[in-house]
């Protein structure tokens, strides 16, 4: 068993952080530098991919949880 009875360690975890780094970034890019042609479609790209990959761990939480409440 971890130490600290088991919860999670302080702060966010890192997979957040670098999505929130990815939507931060890519705003960036499209409402203050007013990128455009390919970093504009890189900018998308990255909300978009943190988004997904948002939505994916959020499905992979909820059935895990919902495993082991035995539903």
């Amino acid at each position: 068993m971890p130490e600290g009875g088991g919860r999670s360690p302080p702060g966010p975890p890192w997979q957040f952080l670098l999505r929130a780094a990815m939507v931060v970034t890519g705003l960036t890019l499209l409402l203050i530098v007013d990128v455009r042609g390919v970093v504009f479609y890189l900018a998308w790209a990255m909300i978009g991919l943190a988004l997904l990959s948002e939505s994916a761990a959020m499905l992979v939480y909820w059935r895990r949880s919902r495993q082991d409440r035995g539903g």
